[in-house]
């Protein structure tokens, strides 16, 4: 059967088993008599947002809408993300952590005018997997909010919706087919069992659900099979709130969610700077760092120091000086590869005072386009070869309807064998990837210095079918954007100067022996933070056979310049 025959029979299957679900028969297996409980959340909420979404400015997404006296529902929004935001319903948290009246009772308002549109009025995103899990995990917390003076016809137009939302998650969080979607999708049934007041057996059917969707998308090494680090941050906030719920219910939550918590939180201290926010690879700069510090506060007991994720490829080296993260490039999993970013040796270098080399991360409310060249192997701090890096992005049909931009990364990421050195701890990353297409192995060596805030880098290209071609490798480097670069009198050289920076950690020497250094526009965008202009370091070599790469960073001192 071809493909494309094959997607059309699947979504119309797909299609089917909706309509059943949300059918007034089936939907009652769904309906509550009421809330249960009012669930805790760990969302970030600043009144002053739900005083302008009163006000008719809505900014959901990165987005703005001016939407006056109108209802965004009943207005052409400006981006995909923003739908996806608005239907979410994860504004309400704003709203609720306001005083004013009339801003509560805008919200209430909001959320009426969302109930009585037609289905067939809505979005068609309204009704996507991640969407209905974040407005099921959005509603229930902030059931006080909603029900607040509400009378019982529009209490039992909220609870109507709350079944048909429930019905639709229970077909998602089985089908394999979604990728991440169906964790989603499991962890917001999860939600609706938990905090509606419904029949016994919802609980342990949920639970099933979920305890497969965490056995089918969460490597053991705590990371979601996108290799998606915003989609790890946010899974893990809501299986913290997710264990008070069960503490509240006086239930034993499942061995699964637990365990798979303590991995994620693992994991994302891994990937956390010591300034408190995550690596900017893959998603992660859409996690404000106060949120990653509550989610890795969360955990109990004894802290997990983990610094190798090897099913999913993310290593850290660490000494009392500096922090180095690196990807070493393992494959997402197809199904999953819809956010992974082509990051293949890519690397994070901070002091233990500021971020020195990082990602660009990814612009608040990026279109496919844009969305497309920040997630590209130029968007991070790794290595080209005649521009290409070690993955390509492509479209692809999706059976929800949509169209979905994957990964396709190239195989043969090498597995890294750590070793000491006397500078200090080396990591070793290759890949052969490029053997096919350009004739050259690569091999990344990056040595965190043990004397002070430095590291020595190796780049070394290796022509393994005989007399390889010349080719044209640049080797970027994105610099914070608190970093200055100023040149030095030779073209190998750049101060990176960091103003109001530590004594002794606010001037940093980077050096390519022998190559020419240029410096170049950048942007690097990470949540919370109101400056994005940057710069990149851009070493373009022409290689010939086998030729090796040496760069270094250095704190900028006389005794080691």
């Amino acid at each position: 059967m071809r493909p494309g025959i094959r997607l059309r029979l699947t979504r119309a299957w797909l299609k089917l088993r909706l309509a059943l679900a949300t059918s007034p028969l089936f939907r009652s297996f769904y309906r509550a008599r009421r809330f249960a409980l009012l669930a805790p959340h760990i969302d970030l909420a600043d009144p002053s947002i739900a005083a302008d979404i009163a006000a008719g400015q809505v900014v959901l997404g990165g987005r703005s809408l001016l939407c006056g006296d109108r209802s965004p529902f009943h207005v052409a929004p400006p981006s995909e993300g923003f739908v996806r935001a608005l239907y979410g319903f994860g504004w309400l948290a704003h709203c609720d952590a306001s005083p004013l009246p009339e801003v509560r009772a805008h919200a209430r308002k909001l959320v009426r005018d969302f109930l009585k549109m037609p289905e067939n009025r809505r979005s068609v995103f309204a009704a996507h997997p991640a969407v209905v899990a974040r407005r099921v995990i959005a509603w229930v917390p902030h059931s006080g909010l909603l029900a607040e003076g509400e009378d019982r016809a529009g209490y039992e137009r909220l609870l109507d919706q709350l079944a048909r939302d429930g019905a639709i998650l229970a077909v998602y969080a089985r089908r394999s087919d979604l990728g991440v979607g169906r964790l989603q999708a499991a962890v917001g049934l999860a939600f609706h069992a938990l905090e509606l007041d419904r029949v016994r057996k919802a609980i342990p059917s949920a639970e099933q659900s979920l305890d497969l969707a965490l056995a089918a998308l969460v490597a053991p090494d705590g990371a979601t099979h996108d290799r998606d680090c915003g989609t790890v941050a946010l899974i893990a906030a809501d299986l913290v709130a997710m264990l008070a719920l069960y503490r509240a219910r006086q239930i034993a939550p499942p061995p699964a969610i637990t365990s798979t918590l303590s991995d994620m939180i693992a994991f994302l201290r891994l990937l956390q700077h010591p300034d408190g926010g995550l690596t900017l690879m893959n998603g992660g700069g859409r996690i404000p760092r106060d949120l990653a510090g509550e989610i890795i506060r969360s955990r109990r007991g004894p802290a997990v120091l983990l610094t190798s994720a090897v099913e999913t490829g993310f290593e850290r080296l660490e000494n009392a000086h500096a922090v180095l993260i690196a990807d070493a490039g393992n494959p997402p999993r197809r199904s999953c590869a819809g956010r992974a970013g082509a990051s293949a040796l890519a690397f994070e270098f901070s002091s233990r005072a500021d971020r020195i080399i990082t990602s660009c991360g990814m612009p608040p409310g990026a279109d496919a386009g844009i969305a497309r060249a920040y997630r590209s192997a130029a968007a991070h701090s790794s290595v080209l070869v005649d521009g290409d890096g070690l993955g390509t992005l492509y479209d692809v049909a999706t059976v929800t309807g949509e169209t979905e931009t994957r990964l396709k990364p190239l195989p043969g990421a090498v597995a890294p064998l750590r070793a000491r050195s006397e500078p200090g701890e080396t990591l070793p990353l290759g890949h052969r990837g490029f053997i096919d297409t350009h004739g050259y192995a690569l091999e990344r060596q990056l040595t965190l210095i043990d004397a002070f805030a430095g590291l020595i880098g190796r780049d070394r290209f290796d022509a393994l079918t005989g007399e390889a071609p010349n080719r044209v490798v640049p080797l970027a480097f994105h610099l914070t954007p608190r970093l200055v670069p100023v040149r030095l009198g030779r073209a190998d050289a750049i101060i990176l100067r960091l103003p109001e920076g530590k004594p002794g950690y606010d001037q940093f020497l980077f050096e390519a022996s022998g190559y020419q250094i240029l410096v170049e526009e950048s942007r690097v965008f990470e949540a919370g933070s109101p400056n994005n202009r940057s710069h990149c370091l851009v070493i373009e070599a022409e290689i010939a056979g086998s030729t090796e790469i040496g760069w270094r960073i250095l704190p900028y001192m006389p005794e080691f310049t």
